[in-house]
C-alpha cells in the first residue's frame, strides 16, 4: 500500500538549547517532543523528518545535557504552518553520573509539566530492545499526567521483518489498541511518511492536563 502525505517541509532551522520553559506569558506554536533513551536515534530522525541536517547528533551516549528546540515550516493541507520540535536529552545513560540523570529526569518533567503547547510526545524506543522499569516509569508518568504520546519503533533496518511486526504487537499491547507504535528507519526512510503524517495531525490537535 502506497502512503500517501499531505505534509510538505518547507523549512527547519535550530534556535536554541535550553533547560527549562521560557514560553510562558506569549502565544506558543504547537510544539512535538522527542524522547528516549541514549542513543536510539532521535536527532537522526529528526534529521530525516526533515530532510536536512539540523538536529545535533553525538557518537558518545549521553552526551546531550539541554533540551534542543527546532522550528519547522511546513504544508499541510493546502495551508502553511510551523511548529517547535524539541529534541530531549536521552535518558538511561549508565556511565552518567546519578545525579546527572536524576537531573536530566527533574528538568524534562518541569519542562513538559509547564508547556501547554505540547500537542503530542514522540516516544523514540529502539525496536532491538525490551522495556525495564525505567521505561515502565516513563510510560506510568505520561499516563497519570494525562500527555499524549506515540510510541515509534525505530532500527527496523537492523531486525528482520518478522521480528519487528512481532515486537509491534507485542508493544502494542503496552501502549494501547488505538495508539499502536509507528515504525522507522532514519537509514533508509522507512515509515518517514506516515510519521510526518501523524504529526501534522498532531499538531493541530490539543489536550488538556488537569
Amino acid at each position: 500500500m502506497v502512503y500517501k502525505i499531505g505534509m510538505r517541509i518547507v523549512d527547519a532551522r535550530f534556535l536554541k538549547s535550553v533547560d527549562r520553559y521560557e514560553g510562558k506569558g506569549r502565544e506558543p506554536l504547537p510544539e512535538i517532543c522527542f524522547i528516549g533513551r541514549s542513543n536510539v536515534g532521535k536527532s537522526s530522525m529528526i534529521n530525516t523528518l526533515v530532510a536536512r541536517k539540523v538536529a545535533r547528533t553525538s557518537s558518545i551516549p549521553g552526551a546531550t545535557r539541554l533540551i534542543n528546540l527546532y522550528q519547522v515550516d511546513y504544508e499541510f493541507e493546502g495551508l502553511k504552518k510551523s511548529l517547535i520540535v524539541s529534541d530531549f536529552p536521552g535518558f538511561g545513560y549508565a556511565r552518567v553520573p546519578k545525579e546527572m540523570r536524576e537531573g536530566w529526569q527533574q528538568m524534562i518533567e518541569a519542562y513538559i509539566e509547564d508547556n501547554r503547547a505540547i500537542t503530542q510526545i514522540i516516544w523514540v524506543f529502539d525496536v532491538r530492545r525490551e522495556m525495564d522499569p525505567l521505561d515502565e516509569m516513563l510510560l506510568e508518568w505520561l499516563s497519570a499526567n494525562g500527555i499524549g504520546f506515540r510510541l515509534v519503533l525505530t532500527k527496523i533496518d537492523r531486525e528482520t521483518r518478522s521480528a519487528v511486526a512481532q515486537k509491534k504487537i507485542r508493544f502494542q499491547s503496552v501502549t494501547g489498541e488505538g495508539n499502536p507504535p509507528l515504525l522507522f528507519s532514519a537509514k533508509d526512510g522507512q515509515g518517514k511518511h506516515e510519521l510526518l503524517s501523524h504529526i501534522a495531525r498532531s499538531a493541530k490537535s490539543t489536550f488538556s492536563r488537569d
